[in-house]
């Protein structure tokens, strides 16, 4: 699954929990179970939300790593090049 896959799915599950717990709150009558329910629900997608920053995150890296290593090799093209045009002069 790809992070962008990944991300997505976490934010629909979190933003699914929340209403969940919303509905456990004002449905339920028992005071102690809703309230159960409700953190326990509460929790999950507070678990989602730093999954889904954990992901970004990872995709970040993996972004920036690519970026220094077309920048390194745009480099050392360049190089080259300067180098091919000194010797021709």
């Amino acid at each position: 699954m790809s992070h962008k896959t990944a991300i997505r799915l976490y934010e629909i599950a979190s933003y699914i929990l929340i209403l969940g717990a919303t509905v456990v709150f004002f449905m339920l009558k028992d005071n102690q179970m809703r309230l159960s329910m409700t953190m326990v629900l509460v929790t999950m997608a507070v678990a989602m939300r730093w999954l889904m920053e954990r992901h970004r995150a990872k995709s970040a890296d993996e972004e920036i790593d690519q970026l220094q290593a077309d920048l390194r090799r745009l480099t050392q093209l360049l190089a080259e090049e300067k180098k091919k045009n000194n010797n021709n002069k």
